[in-house]
């Protein structure tokens, strides 16, 4: 099984080190010690009532998913027959970043809707012996649900798990369910805005939620070798923190990018490029009637001039696409007032004047102006014009 790397981490982490007696697990982590048939795990147990708040949202935000939406989100349109509590929000805390047939899971997060109330479930084996009973728990969990949604999980999490299942030659159908990974959509439809599309930063610049005293995850295979040599509960706490909100993260991440695609938000909760990117994200998943409800979001509330010029050409090219000719007009008026001789903007609106509004003349006279001036063309833009001109010239001597 081949694993997708994750960004490099440092060679070695520092060492954490406590004062004392060691503390016991149980007493810094509330869970309790599970046991099947093939031994025994440590378990967490949480339940988050829906009106819990994480960052700018309540989680039962996420619990009236749009199933279309999501569906689109991971291209794969199964999605859309499943209601959101079938569904399982999955993050892996692993003893390598890089995977590896030496690299296990050692601490799995899981987290699905239930009577309305978000419900965590941490799977965690103490040490590597544990392994086998834990990931028949984990077994039991996904063949109860219909889809997984994961943060990176299709690049490491699930290959991670699937090797882990056969070499602990046990069964499992984890990589068989439908799959929404968040990390490729999130990258294209809030990336433009971003340093990097990783979670942490989705969370302070999307989501609202600012972590405290947060683990860095380059810090955690380490801290886990550490824990099985002191068995000390405290090395462990920030772990089990991060896991967990990793998991809530992506519920409300979720419903995040299914609200823009659906066009439910409002303006002053995202920005207007966001917009933009899930029309582009829309129209290549081919589904022109959500982009168009994305771009009546611009016509109706004025978001267009929240953006910059290069965006706002790539809307009207949209428009374009969908038939909204007077929206795209005055859009590419909009950037001649402000650049006469941007290029783009030039070119559509002398094809528009000449093929439907059938002005000819007006056409004519836009780009032989643009082409007289100290425009900054390059040269293959002003051949491209001084050929529409030629054409131009010799349609108004046909008609004269």
């Amino acid at each position: 099984m081949i694993l997708s790397r994750r960004p490099q981490a440092p060679t070695a982490a520092p060492k954490k080190e406590f004062w004392g007696e060691t503390i016991a697990l149980e007493k810094i982590v509330r869970g309790e010690e599970m046991e099947n048939k093939y031994g025994r795990f440590f378990l967490v147990s949480d339940i988050m009532p829906g009106n819990c708040r994480h960052g700018k949202r309540n989680i039962c935000e996420a619990l009236n998913l749009d199933m279309r939406a999501a569906a689109l989100l991971a291209g794969d349109y199964t999605l859309s027959e499943y209601r959101c509590e079938e569904g399982l929000f999955l993050d892996t805390e692993t003893t390598g970043l890089s995977g590896g047939t030496g690299t296990m899971a050692f601490l799995i997060g899981l987290g699905w809707f239930e009577d309305g109330a978000f419900h965590i479930r941490q799977i965690f084996a103490r040490d590597f012996s544990e392994e086998r009973a834990a990931l028949s728990y984990l077994a039991e969990i996904t063949a109860q649900k219909k889809f997984l949604v994961t943060f990176n999980g299709k690049a490491f999490d699930i290959n991670l798990l699937t090797s882990r299942f056969i070499m602990n030659r046990l069964k499992s159908g984890i990589a068989e369910l439908s799959h929404l990974d968040l990390l490729h959509p999130s990258r294209r439809i809030l990336g433009h805005r971003l340093e990097n599309s990783r979670l942490g930063t989705l969370e302070a610049e999307v989501l609202g939620v600012f972590r405290e005293g947060d683990i860095p995850g380059w810090e955690i295979p380490q801290r886990y070798f550490d824990w099985l040599k002191q068995r000390d509960g405290r090395l462990l706490e920030a772990i089990f923190e991060h896991n967990k909100l990793d998991v809530i993260s992506m519920a409300t991440l979720t419903a995040h990018l299914t609200e823009i695609l659906c066009a439910k938000q409002e303006v002053h909760n995202s920005h207007a490029d966001d917009y933009l990117a899930a029309a582009r994200f829309l129209f290549k998943r081919r589904d022109t009637e959500r982009a168009g409800k994305i771009l009546d979001v611009f016509n109706e509330n004025a978001v267009g001039g929240e953006l910059s010029a290069i965006s706002k050409k790539e809307l009207a090219s949209l428009c374009k696409r969908t038939g909204r000719w007077e929206e795209a007009t005055q859009i590419w008026q909009e950037i001649l007032e402000i650049s006469p001789f941007d290029f783009a903007a030039v070119s559509e609106m002398a094809k528009w004047l000449e093929h439907h509004a059938r002005d000819c003349n007006a056409a004519k006279m836009l780009v032989e102006n643009a082409l007289s001036q100290n425009n900054g063309f390059s040269q293959d833009e002003k051949e491209s014009l001084a050929h529409r001109l030629k054409r131009l010239k010799a349609k108004r001597e046909k008609t004269d």
